[in-house]
C-alpha cells in the first residue's frame, strides 16, 4: 500500500509523518544499540525478544504509512530475529553485520522521508542477505555495497561539479578511490540565512563527514569563510556510506539548511572550467532541492527546523471511560527557545527595576511608595528565580543521547584497525544544556577516534606488554560544582611525549633548551596542524582536529586538559558550563569599563600589594598560601588606556577551571548580578577572552569574560 492508497481512502497521513519519524528513529536506535549488545552477550533471549519487538513495531508503523521499502527490510529482519529467538540459528558476526547494515539503510530511508522525498535507497541486496542467513548460507552480497538510487541518478543529470583545484596527491587519492570502487562525492551545504559562525559550521560538517570517510577538500577554505559573505560551501568526500546517511548526519548540525550530495566525476572525465564563485554554491543547492508532492507534504509540521528529536516522548494512559490523560507532550524546540529568550528579557527588565528602586530609595528614603516598590521587587525576584530555574530545566538533556552514538563508531573503527576495543559508558544520566549537547558530539567523536587510532595498541603489542588483548576506552560524565566534567580515557600506550616535544622543536613552536612539564608537552597537540601520525589514514593523521576540539570547547566556555602515563594510557578531561543562557556574574571595574565574570568560576577575591607581584617567564605571578598564582591584567589584555595615577594595591579575582587557577587584576569589585548572555554578532563573535555580552540594570552593555579561554591561553597556549 502506498501513500496514494491512503489518500484514496480519505486518510491523509502527512500530518503523522513527524510522529512516525520520531518513533521510528527511537526504534532504529534501540535496534542498533541492542545489536551491539547482542554481539557481546550472544544468546540473550530477553535481548533478542526486545530486538524482535523493535523490528516488528518499525514494520507495522512503516506499513501504516505506506513506506514499503522499509517494510520489506524490517520484515526480513523480523524473520531473521524470529529464527534466532526460536533457537533455529546462533548469533554470528555475519548476522550482526547484516542487521547493522539494515539499521544504516533504514536511517537513509528515514532521511528521505524527512525531506518528503520518495524512498529511492536500494534494499534488495540486504533482504537477499538475510534470506541467505535464514537458509544457513553466507550473505549473497557485501553488506556495505551501494548503488546509486534512481532518483539520485536523475538529479545527477543537472549536477555541475565544482573545480576543487586539487593538488597532484589529492587527484591521485581520488583516482585511487574511484579505481577501488569507493564512493567519491561532492557535498554541497547551504547554511541558514544570517548564520554567524560559518567557519565553525564548516568545521563541524567536516568532522561529521570525517567520521564516515575522508574529506579531501573544502571550498571555499576556512579562512575565506571567516571573512566572506557566502552562505554555503562544498566538500569533496571519499566514503562508502550511503549518501542518504551522510545527508542525514550533516542535516543534524544546527543552522545547516540544505545538503546536496552527488557522485563526483571519475578522473578520466575532466571537469570543464566553469565560472562558479563560492556564493554560487547556495544557488546550486537551492536548484537541486526536490519539490515534494502534495501527498508527501505534512500539512501541520514543517520537515526541518523543529528540533523535535530532543523533545520529551509522549505517554498516554487510559483513564476510565475512554478519557485519555496526557502525562508528557512533545514541544517544538523553537517554541522552547522563544520561552527561554522571553525569560531572559524578563531577567534584564527585573534587574533594571531593582536599579530604579535603589535610585529612588537613595533620593526618597522615607517614601512609602518607594519602599513598597522595593518590597515588590524582592518578591518578583523570588518568582523570577523559580521561573528561571523551571525554564532552565527544560533545556537540560541527558548526555546519554550523545554517548549512544559511540558504541557503533568504536565497533566499526576497531574492525577497520584490526584492534579489539571495549567501550565503557558511565554517567549517561548526567544532564547539561541542550545547546552544549548539540555541539559537544563532534569534539567527543574526534577524541574517541584519536584514542582508537593512537591510544589503543594492536592486540600483538598489548600481548607483548603484558596487557589484555582487548583495550578499553571509557567515556564518563559527572557534575563538578556548576560545571560538567566529561572524561575520555584509554588504557593504551599513552602520549609519546618525547616525540611530541621533538616535533614541536622542529616546527619552531618551542626552543630546543626550553624546559616544559609533561602537562605542557601534552597540550602541544592542541596547536593548529600538529600531528604525530607517521601516515595519514581515514581515521586520523591529517593534522586537523585537536586544535578544532579546543576551539569548539572554548566557544562553549569550556576547556580540555590531558593526563598521560607511558604504557598506561591517557585521559582527556573536558569541563563545560551547565548552561549557556542565564548566569550569576561578578561585576568588576577596569578603568572606565565594567566586565562580568561568571560566578561559577570565581574562587575568591584578594587585595594585593603591587610590590608582591613578580614576573616569571614574562608572566606576572603572586604567592598565594605557598603556591604561585599566575596573573593577567585585564587592562593590558584588552588594550585599555593606562590610568594617570596608579594605586599601590590592586584587586585580584581568582578564577579556576578544574585544577587550574588564574588571577584577574582589576580596579574595583561591583558585586554580583544575574545576567543574560547575548551573542556579539558576526563580526565580534570570536573575540579572544570574551564569551558574550549582557545588559546591566542601567541599560548599559557589558562584556562577559570567557574564563576557560583565558586560562587555556595563559597557562597552556602561551608556548604557541
Amino acid at each position: 500500500m502506498g501513500q496514494d492508497d491512503n489518500k484514496n481512502l480519505g486518510v491523509d497521513l502527512g500530518e503523522f509523518v513527524e510522529f512516525y519519524l520520531l518513533d521510528s528513529q527511537e526504534q532504529i536506535d534501540r535496534l542498533g544499540a541492542g545489536l551491539l549488545q547482542l554481539e557481546k552477550e550472544g544468546g540473550n533471549i530477553g535481548l533478542i525478544n526486545d530486538l524482535f519487538r523493535s523490528a516488528h513495531s518499525l514494520k507495522g508503523a512503516s506499513g501504516t504509512m505506506g513506506f514499503t521499502p522499509i517494510v520489506a527490510m524490517t520484515h526480513a529482519a523480523e524473520d531473521l530475529l524470529d529464527n534466532l529467538r526460536q533457537g533455529k540459528m546462533d548469533v554470528s558476526l555475519e548476522m550482526i553485520d547484516v542487521l547493522l547494515a539494515v539499521t544504516d539503510r533504514v536511517k537513509a530511508m528515514l532521511a528521505q522521508v524527512e525531506l518528503r522525498q520518495e524512498i529511492a535507497v536500494g534494499f534488495e541486496d540486504l533482504v537477499s542477505s538475510m534470506r541467505s542467513l535464514i537458509a544457513g548460507e553466507k550473505p549473497v552480497v557485501a553488506v556495505n555495497s551501494q548503488t546509486i538510487p534512481e532518483a539520485e541518478e536523475n538529479v545527477l543529470e543537472n549536477f555541475v561539479p565544482l573545480d576543487f583545484s586539487l593538488t597532484q596527491s589529492e587527484r591521485e587519492k581520488v583516482a585511487e578511490a574511484q579505481l577501488m570502487g569507493h564512493g567519491v562525492y561532492q557535498v554541497d551545504v547551504q547554511l541558514a540565512s544570517g548564520t554567524l559562525m560559518k567557519a565553525v559550521r564548516a568545521v563541524m560538517v567536516t568532522q561529521r563527514l570525517e567520521g564516515m570517510g575522508t574529506v579531501i577538500k573544502l571550498l571555499p577554505s576556512i579562512e575565506d569563510l571567516e571573512v566572506g559573505n557566502t552562505e554555503g560551501f562544498a566538500l569533496l568526500v571519499i566514503s562508502d556510506e550511503l549518501s542518504g546517511e551522510m545527508q542525514r548526519e550533516v542535516l543534524g548540525i544546527s543552522e545547516v539548511e540544505e545538503v546536496g550530495i552527488h557522485s563526483y566525476p571519475a578522473a578520466d572525465h575532466p571537469i570543464e572550467e566553469v565560472s562558479i564563485m563560492p556564493e554560487d554554491i547556495v544557488d546550486l543547492v537551492a536548484e537541486e532541492k526536490p519539490v515534494p508532492s502534495s501527498s508527501q507534504r505534512s500539512p501541520v509540521v514543517e520537515p526541518k527546523g523543529t528540533g523535535l528529536g530532543v523533545s520529551a516522548p509522549v505517554s498516554e494512559a487510559s483513564n476510565g471511560e475512554g478519557n485519555t490523560q496526557v502525562h508528557t507532550i512533545r514541544v517544538d524546540t523553537v517554541r522552547m527557545d522563544n520561552l527561554i529568550n522571553l525569560v531572559g528579557e524578563m531577567v534584564i527588565t527585573r534587574t533594571r527595576l531593582v536599579q530604579i528602586g535603589l535610585d529612588l530609595k537613595a533620593q526618597y528614603r522615607m517614601d512609602n511608595m518607594v519602599n513598597n516598590l522595593n518590597e515588590t521587587n524582592v518578591y518578583l525576584g523570588r518568582l523570577m528565580n523559580d521561573l528561571q530555574e523551571s525554564v532552565m530545566r527544560l533545556r537540560m538533556v541527558a548526555i546519554g543521547t550523545v554517548f549512544a552514538r559511540f558504541p557503533r563508531l568504536v565497533r566499526d573503527l576497531a574492525k577497520k584497525t584490526g584492534k579489539e576495543i571495549d567501550l565503557v559508558l558511565k554517567g549517561e544520566d548526567t544532564e547539561l544544556d541542550k545547546t552544549v549537547v548539540e555541539v559537544i558530539g563532534d569534539p567527543l567523536m574526534h577524541l574517541i577516534r584519536n584514542a582508537v587510532d593512537h591510544g589503543i595498541e594492536s592486540p600483538e603489542a598489548r600481548r607483548a606488554a603484558g596487557k589484555p588483548e582487548a583495550g578499553t576506552i571509557t567515556l564518563d560524565a559527572y557534575h563538578e560544582g556548576n560545571h560538567i566534567a566529561i572524561l575520555i580515557s584509554d588504557d593504551g600506550s599513552g602520549l609519546p611525549l618525547e616525540k611530541i616535544r621533538n616535533i614541536a622543536v622542529a616546527k619552531g613552536l618551542i626552543g630546543e633548551r626550553e624546559e616544559l612539564s609533561e602537562r605542557d608537552i601534552s597540550n602541544l597537540i592542541f596547536l593548529p596542524g600538529f600531528s604525530t601520525a607517521d601516515t595519514v589514514t581515514d581515521i586520523s593523521g591529517r593534522g586537523v582536529g585537536m586544535d578544532v576540539v579546543k576551539k569548539a570547547l572554548n566557544n562553549l566556555g569550556g576547556m580540555v586538559d590531558i593526563t598521560t602515563r607511558k604504557g598506561k594510557g591517557s585521559t582527556f578531561t573536558i569541563r563545560l558550563p551547565l548552561t549557556l543562557a542565564i548566569i550569576q556574574a561578578l561585576l568588576v571595574e577596569v578603568g572606565e569599563e565594567i566586565y562580568a565574570v561568571p560566578l561559577s568560576s570565581v574562587l575568591e577575591t584578594l587585595l594585593v600589594n603591587r610590590v608582591e607581584i613578580k614576573t616569571v617567564g614574562g608572566l606576572p605571578m603572586v604567592q598565594l598560601r605557598g603556591n604561585t598564582l599566575p596573573l593577567i591584567s585585564l587592562q593590558e589584555k584588552f588594550g585599555l588606556p593606562v590610568p594617570e595615577t596608579v594605586s599601590g594595591e590592586v584587586f585580584v579575582v581568582v578564577v579556576g577551571f578544574g585544577d587550574k587557577a588564574l588571577g584577574l587584576i582589576v580596579d574595583e569589585l561591583r558585586g554580583q548580578q544575574e545576567v543574560v548572555i547575548k551573542s556579539l554578532g558576526d563580526f565580534l563573535n570570536n573575540l579572544p577572552g570574551i564569551a558574550g555580552a549582557t545588559i546591566l540594570g542601567d541599560g548599559k552593555v557589558t562584556l562577559i569574560l570567557d574564563i576557560g579561554s583565558l586560562i587555556q591561553d595563559v597557562l597552556v597556549m602561551r608556548k604557541a
